[in-house]
């Protein structure tokens, strides 16, 4: 199957993974024959170095772990002496990291490095004959250039536009929006010419739709500065309508259950699947997201054996938000609150979560993707096979309701939320808020909600839950820097204290500063990480770091 080559293919493109992240350079087709790109049957391993650097996405110290923890969904709290690492986690949730974070390289560095071997693949693409195969490859590389410049817009606002392998390493920075806009054109000239069917885990039109629908849909935080955040205008939400239909047009269901979607023996023939990420229970071709959140001596979770063997016992779900799921909402069947030990002890998870100083069980935890039993015996770390969904149809749905909610379309809005509840089940039919409608009249009552677009930003949250959109949502919707839990107003504790450890050492330990929420627009933008700036005269950190 298509599928087995392309993984097979990224093994060897893992085999690129150890190149400098940096260098724009790189070159890996130069000995690669004219004869070798006409065969079909060579396109996927020709392709697979590019596709592999979307692995380190979905990374607790990449694009994921920054999406999540400087949002109002994910926590990772001190417990002990566990988890704390130099404060790099309290940082995110507070809001008061600096150029100096840890893990800003690694989200500079990983979508680099795919842009530069899409740069070396598309050159030496156009030097042969165009094929059929051949163009249709390079549109799939030019769509995942795209895709990474967009996930480096999103995270850096101007960032240096790098179309080429011949360049110094001193390209100036382009505009938030000169990038933005670059992204729009490469998805509007490549999106047809993509495949209409491709084979599972490839790109195809149905991810450039979906794509250039949520760049439109944020297009007043994208076509901004980096510090303004305005509404999108009609004309935009117009595209986002457009687009969204294009991808409802072209066969993609939710499924039934909700938890059927993240099944590993649903993953080659997923309906909901647009654009994912794919990994094999294998070092290193795995991912670690099994790991992060599950207790040291979880054995059973609801009965289901827990096979990952590396168990980290770090992230957890804020209390504000999954308290905020409705009891009668399915979507909390992602969710555990207790485990069973391999003694058979029931051990509870507490919901409520504070920053400092958790214990081993605070927090309730996510088994939103089924453990990956294929993972046992495997290597530190757990490299479990799930793979990871970078758009979902219902994240389309969502999409559509919400530029019909912002064009004053409350009533269309809210059946595009009733379409995706009632395909995919997401209440039993006889709950009262069952129908979209009725739960955001409820809740507008209750005073919990003031419009449809407050209502789908909940929906959101309750749907797409630790898929790596919360922050980009947040900052849509303007909320991004407003207080939410552990990121208070006043903050009784002062920035710094003094303890000891085992041994009788005192040693400084790090805390949020008081009296911050989100201390200034420059937290919508991550710094740049100084070695780039050092490394390019032409490049300027971002305003406030």
């Amino acid at each position: 199957m298509l599928r087995n080559k392309l993984i097979a293919a990224l093994a060897v493109g893992a085999l690129f993974s150890s190149t400098s992240c940096t260098n724009l350079d790189e070159k890996l087709y130069s000995s690669v024959t004219d004869e070798y790109f006409q065969d079909p049957e060579n396109l996927p391993s020709a392709v697979a170095p590019v596709y592999a650097s979307l692995r380190g996405f979905y990374h607790h110290e990449n694009y994921w772990g920054f999406s999540q923890v400087c949002s109002d969904e994910t926590l990772v709290p001190t417990r002990g002496g566990d988890w704390y690492d130099g404060g790099k986690w309290l940082q995110l949730n507070a809001h008061t990291w600096n150029e100096n974070h840890p893990h800003l390289p690694g989200l500079w560095n990983t979508p680099y490095t795919g842009i530069a071997r899409a740069n070396g693949l598309i050159e030496s693409l156009t030097g042969f004959e165009q094929t059929e195969e051949i163009a249709q490859t390079t549109s799939e590389v030019r769509f995942l250039r795209a895709f990474y410049y967009f996930s480096l817009m999103d995270m850096f606002g101007n960032v240096p536009l790098v179309l080429t392998t011949k360049h110094n390493g001193d390209t100036p920075a382009s505009t938030r929006p000169e990038v933005t806009q670059f992204i729009i054109d490469e998805l509007e000239e490549i999106k047809d010419s993509l495949s209409d069917s491709p084979s599972y885990g490839r790109i195809g039109q149905g991810a450039a739709y979906a794509l250039l629908a949520k760049i439109y849909l944020n297009a007043g935080v994208y076509l901004q500065d980096g510090t303004k955040v305005i509404d999108p205008s009609e004309a935009q939400l117009n595209k986002v309508i457009e687009y969204s239909q294009k991808v409802e047009g072209m066969g993609y269901a939710v499924y039934s259950e909700y938890l059927e979607t993240f099944k590993l023996g649903n993953e080659e023939s997923n309906t909901d699947y647009i654009f994912s990420i794919t990994y094999t229970a294998d070092d290193p071709l795995g991912n670690h997201g099994n790991s992060w959140g599950v207790h040291y001596l979880t054995h059973k979770v609801k009965g289901v054996e827990w096979g990952v063997p590396s168990k980290w016992n770090g992230f957890s779900m804020m209390t504000d938000r999954y308290e905020s799921f409705d009891a009668q909402d399915n979507r909390r069947d992602q969710f555990y609150t207790e485990f069973e030990t391999e003694a058979g002890d029931i051990i509870q998870h507490e919901h409520e979560l504070p920053l400092f100083d958790a214990n081993k069980t605070q927090g309730v935890r996510l088994m939103k993707w089924e453990p990956d039993l294929g993972s046992i015996g495997v290597t530190w770390g757990g490299w479990s096979g799930n793979d990871f969904p970078l758009i979902r149809y219902a994240d389309v749905l969502l999409m559509h309701a919400e530029a019909l909610g912002r064009k004053g379309d409350h009533a269309g809005a809210l059946a595009m939320v009733n379409k995706l509840r009632t395909e995919g089940n997401r209440f039993d039919s006889s709950s009262p808020i069952a129908n979209a409608t009725d739960h955001y009249n409820q809740l507008l009552s209750d005073g919990k909600v003031s419009s449809s677009i407050d209502f789908i930003l909940l929906e959101r949250g309750w749907e797409l839950c630790w898929e790596g959109v919360r922050r980009q949502d947040l900052i849509r919707h303007g909320k991004y820097l407003e207080v939410w839990q552990n990121k208070q107003m006043e903050n009784d504790a002062d920035a710094f204290e003094l303890r000891t450890d085992a041994d009788g050492n005192e040693y400084t330990f790090w805390l949020p500063s008081k009296g911050k929420v989100s201390d200034g627009t420059h937290r919508l933008l991550f710094p740049i990480p100084p070695t780039q700036v050092a490394a390019n005269p032409n490049l300027n950190q971002n305003a406030g770091y």
